[in-house]
């Protein structure tokens, strides 16, 4: 088979169809190989309790980083069996083109290797979290994927100083010189993002607030679902997703709602300013013993004649219920308080001067 032995581009026919080859087989092989490596991975980070679920995450965020990594490793190591053709030969400020293309390929394996442990570590932390699901906090939950999301740019940013170190050869200590001078210009120039950033530590250490808390900042209000190295995610009751910054959610005035013990519940009913005293006294009677009916959602609360002026005479219903309490049961409390008023004023057959006007004040 001498056609084999004959030499195209510096290498035989023979040399390239053995590259081709175990890049085939490394490409057939790689699910195998990665599943059984993942396999060994996670022995080392099983839990006794650890189920299927967690193994099953585990594969789906680590065995296609494993795929690209082996893949690369093999198909790179047999290519760099060839010799560099001549005919590809050049240089550029005394860089050569077999240079750069080294260069590129140990970049494309680092790349490839951040992407793995940072894969890696997702599942760490997803795995952290399932294991402390009674023992922490919402707030200490968040708190772990805010530093997960740090350290993930922190391991970026390590993979893209060894890329220029490894791959293209420059001097780290130059480099960090030039990163701290890049990095103060940009600190400049970004100084919005680094209030942010600032904000956000304040966030963290101060608790004002935490995911999962209802909060109203400026004019929006919503569920806090997320708090981020920039910004804050609030989902409003409209459903929508609101990012507000996290400088403004530190220098602005937050009403933090789920740190309140109850909610205030007003009433007011408007009844004809010819009202005698009696009756006035009967309805104020009747409120109290209907809201004392109710006491096992009713914490407290306050009854009395507010004003009497030409048109009407206001009494004012003050109540508070447990924050704790859902918002179908509260609603139905409000519901079944109001009925219970107009029935009252039915059974002794007083008119209101106008409509019954309600004001739920939260």
């Amino acid at each position: 088979m001498k056609f084999l032995d004959q030499v195209y581009f510096d290498n035989s026919l023979r040399s390239y169809i053995i590259v081709c080859l175990i890049i085939l087989i490394a490409f057939v092989l790689k699910r195998i190989i990665s599943k059984y490596a993942a396999s060994l991975l996670f022995k080392l980070v099983k839990q006794k309790n650890a189920g299927r679920l967690d193994k099953l995450r585990f594969d789906s965020l680590v065995i296609a980083p494993i795929e690209r990594l082996l893949f690369l490793l093999i198909s790179i190591a047999a290519i760099d069996r060839l010799n560099f053709p001549q005919a590809f030969l050049f240089s550029i400020h005394k860089v050569t083109s077999q240079d750069i293309v080294e260069g590129i390929a140990s970049a494309i394996i680092i790349i490839s290797f951040v992407s793995l442990i940072i894969r890696f570590m997702d599942f760490l932390v997803l795995l952290i979290k399932s294991k402390s699901l009674t023992g922490t906090t919402p707030g200490e939950h968040q708190l772990l994927f805010f530093f997960k999301d740090l350290i993930r740019v922190v391991i970026i940013i390590i993979g893209f100083v060894f890329v220029l170190k490894v791959s293209f050869g420059l001097n780290i200590g130059n480099l960090l010189t030039g990163l701290s001078i890049v990095g103060a210009a940009l600190a400049l120039s970004a100084r919005e993002s680094l209030e942010n950033l600032i904000a956000s530590f304040i966030i963290f250490f101060d608790k004002p607030f935490q995911a999962g808390d209802l909060v109203k900042v400026n004019n929006f209000s919503g569920t806090v679902e997320r708090i981020g190295l920039r910004s804050t995610r609030l989902r409003t009751v409209e459903k929508s997703m609101v990012t507000v910054p996290n400088k403004q959610m530190v220098d602005s005035i937050l009403d933090n709602w789920s740190m309140r013990d109850l909610v205030r519940n007003e009433i007011r009913t408007y009844l004809s300013p010819h009202t005698s005293s009696d009756e006035l006294e009967k309805v104020i009677t009747g409120i109290k013993e209907i809201l004392s009916l109710k006491k096992e959602k009713v914490d407290s609360y306050s009854v009395y004649l507010q004003e009497i002026n030409n048109d009407n005479a206001i009494i004012l219903i003050i109540y508070f219920t447990k924050f704790a309490l859902p918002v179908d049961d509260l609603n139905q409390l409000r519901q079944d308080i109001n009925v219970d008023i107009r029935k009252l004023h039915e059974k002794h057959d007083i008119k209101p001067a106008a409509p019954t006007s309600v004001k739920i004040v939260s």
